[in-house]
């Protein structure tokens, strides 16, 4: 089951990786000459783990709420919190049901993202 994990936790770094490079258009141009803005998808990496953070600490299952209450915010992560949790998924430094329920939920939100921005990068 380990490596299951690892391999989905390696599938969903690799998808990231390449979906971080994708731009959204917000807004188009219109008649008083702005054009729309454009970001990168990395941009909402702190917006993807606070979400995640969010939905741990609310979770029915007591060890993964309790998990996330004592984590710190995806600010506190470091520079890339998606990816450094997605490493610590890899490196079996989080237990089993919590890294089980974290690589679900980001299995849905980033293959949703591929769907959306990624040219058919979804799994």
């Amino acid at each position: 089951m380990a490596d299951d994990l690892n391999a989905r936790a390696s599938a969903l770094l690799d998808l990231w990786s390449a979906l971080a490079l994708n731009h959204v258009a917000l807004g188009g141009a219109c008649a008083c000459g702005a054009g729309g803005v454009s970001l990168r998808l990395d941009d909402f990496e702190l917006d993807i783990v606070d979400y995640l953070q969010d939905c741990g600490e609310r979770c029915e299952v007591a060890e993964i709420a309790a998990w996330f209450r004592r984590r710190p915010g995806a600010a506190a992560s470091g520079p890339q919190p998606l990816r450094q949790l997605l490493e610590d998924v890899q490196e079996a430094r989080i237990q089993q049901p919590v890294a089980d329920w974290i690589v679900s939920r980001l299995e849905r939100t980033l293959n949703s993202f591929a769907e959306l921005h990624g040219s058919g990068l979804s799994n």
